[in-house]
C-alpha cells in the first residue's frame, strides 16, 4: 500500500515537471532575451517508443528564426506537426513559446516557411501553421501538414498495440477577395478565402475560371503538363503579374 502510495507520488511529480510554464533565458545568435516558455518533454523521451515522427523537416533541430510581436529572432528550431507547435532544445530539454509565433522560417537545403492567420477551412482554424510554397499578393500556395498518432488494433499481428505516426498533406490556395494592396505590410490574410486544390489544371482553372484562356495559353506556351507543385506555382506567379 505503501509502495502504491510512493508511486503515485512520483508519477505526480514527474507529470508537474512536465508541464510547468516557466520564465527561462533564451540565448539566440549571441543575445539574451526572456521569453516565456512552456517545458513538456524534460527527458527527451516523449516518442522514444513511437515509429515515425512528427517533426518538420527532422527531429534534430535547424537554423532559422520565428517572428513575434513583428520582431524576427534568429534560433535553432523544429515545428510539430502534430502538436502545431514551434520547438526549441534548451538545455536538454523540449521548450516552446507561450507567446505567439506568427511566422517562422527554417533553413535546411531549402529554406521552409511558415505562416499562420489563414482563414479557416474545412477542419482546420485560422491558429493554423501553414507552409508557404507560394507567396504572391493575388494568391499564395500553401500545404498543411499535421501528424497523427495510429495504433495497429489487429491482435493477429506482430506489432499488435505498435503506435507509428502518419504525417497527412493538405494542398490549399489562398485567394484575395479584395484588390491586394501596394504594400506588402499592409497585406491581411482575412481578406482572401482558402481554396482545396489537387495540382492539376481543373483544379487551378477552377480558381481563377476568368483566366482559363490565359491559363491555357500559358501551359501551353512552357510546355508544362502540372504534374508537380512547382509548376502550379509557376502558374500562379504568372497570374500574379497580369
Amino acid at each position: 500500500m505503501q509502495k502504491q502510495h510512493y508511486l503515485n507520488l512520483i508519477s505526480l511529480f514527474l507529470l508537474t515537471i512536465g508541464c510547468v510554464q516557466a520564465q527561462i533565458s533564451i540565448t539566440s545568435a549571441g543575445a539574451n532575451t526572456n521569453q516565456a516558455i512552456r517545458i513538456y518533454d524534460p527527458f527527451l523521451t516523449r516518442y522514444s517508443n513511437i515509429e515515425g515522427s512528427p517533426y518538420v523537416p527532422s527531429d534534430t533541430v535547424q537554423p532559422g528564426w520565428v517572428v513575434i510581436n513583428n520582431k524576427r529572432t534568429p534560433t535553432k528550431l523544429r515545428y510539430n506537426s502534430q502538436t502545431g507547435e514551434v520547438e526549441y532544445i534548451q538545455d536538454n530539454k523540449v521548450v516552446t513559446p507561450i507567446n505567439p509565433v506568427t511566422d517562422f522560417a527554417i533553413v535546411t537545403t531549402d529554406t521552409l516557411f511558415f505562416r499562420k492567420g489563414f482563414p479557416a477551412v474545412g477542419l482546420w482554424t485560422a491558429n493554423e501553421f501553414y507552409q508557404l510554397l507560394y507567396n504572391g499578393r493575388k494568391a499564395k500556395l500553401v500545404k498543411h501538414i499535421h501528424a497523427t498518432l495510429k495504433a495497429n488494433t489487429d491482435p493477429m499481428q506482430n506489432d499488435y498495440g505498435k503506435e507509428k505516426f502518419r504525417k497527412q498533406e493538405d494542398y490549399y490556395v489562398w485567394v484575395a477577395t479584395v484588390k491586394p494592396p501596394t504594400e506588402n505590410y499592409f497585406e491581411k490574410l482575412s481578406d482572401g478565402e482558402m481554396k482545396s486544390v489537387v495540382a492539376s489544371k481543373k483544379s487551378l482553372v477552377s480558381l481563377f475560371p476568368q483566366q482559363a484562356d490565359l491559363i491555357d495559353q500559358y501551359l501551353s506556351s512552357q510546355k508544362l503538363k502540372l504534374k508537380s507543385w512547382a509548376e502550379f506555382a509557376s502558374v500562379l506567379r504568372f497570374l500574379d503579374s497580369q
